[in-house]
């Protein structure tokens, strides 16, 4: 797919699927683009000039000389029905150990602390990113790690959604919230209903790069929010350790 957005004037919400990844692009006048990739790269052939690119995924990874506290800082802003939702990523050693229980084993002794499965199921898309970032230094200024629980705090007046958007609730919940932010909301769900199937990309891989999309289309007007240590941590690569995100307490 190639993009008919040509200038640097629209953003990227990126979230993982079981394909590979789901990409929302918006631009300053609210047209969307929706698309499916099989691999990270390919996002950037497609959109190469986004002024951002928010990504549901790992930016910056600890070490013995940088511990990562966002996740702490993430929750904390999710109190008390969406923390569960924010899972401590492995450091940068154990990341890239060959399975699960070498990780553990590196991570603790790094760290302190295991490794939860959920944060291991994602390592591979952890690696993908990761690699492309420190390959392509050309990118690594307008790519930042976001989380959509925090996204949708943010537009929701600092406070968390109250259901599960695996549940229809919870879905209706976050897409009612959208529409009232970016009205052409519901319309970017469906067209990725009818393009995708639900076995490569699920409604909540859907949800999450639309509100990923939307903050971006929002910040770009208004500014953003960091969740990050202060000053803001570097991990080895010189990769900044923060969280993106919206904040609006007038809607």
């Amino acid at each position: 797919m190639k993009s008919t957005f040509k200038n640097f004037s629209y953003v990227v919400g990126v979230d993982g699927c079981k394909y590979g990844w789901v990409a929302v692009a918006i631009d300053r006048d609210g047209n969307f683009e929706i698309s499916m990739h099989s691999t990270f790269d390919t996002i950037f052939t497609t959109y190469p000039k986004a002024s951002k690119y928010l990504i549901d995924m790992i930016v910056g990874l600890g070490t013995t000389k940088v511990e990562r506290n966002i996740e702490k800082l993430a929750r904390q802003k999710l109190k008390p029905n969406r923390t569960s939702s924010v899972f401590t990523p492995p450091c940068r050693a154990a990341v890239y150990e060959k399975n699960y229980e070498a990780a553990k084993i590196k991570n603790i002794a790094i760290t302190g602390k295991s490794i939860s499965i959920q944060a291991w199921n994602i390592v591979p898309k952890i690696i993908e990113v990761d690699q492309f970032i420190l390959k392509n230094k050309s990118f690594q200024k307008r790519i930042f790690e976001s989380h959509p629980e925090i996204c949708f705090a943010g537009l929701n007046n600092g406070k968390p959604m109250m259901e599960k958007k695996s549940k229809l609730e919870g879905r209706k919940e976050r897409m009612d919230l959208l529409e009232k932010y970016f009205p052409k909301s519901k319309s970017i769900f469906e067209k990725g209903r009818q393009q995708f199937l639900k076995k490569e990309v699920k409604d909540d891989d859907l949800v999450d790069a639309l509100v990923l999309a939307i903050t971006g289309f929002l910040g770009e007007k208004n500014g953003y929010e960091f969740i990050s240590d202060q000053p803001i941590k570097q991990d080895t690569h010189g990769l900044e350790i923060k969280m993106i995100y919206f904040q609006n307490t007038s809607v």
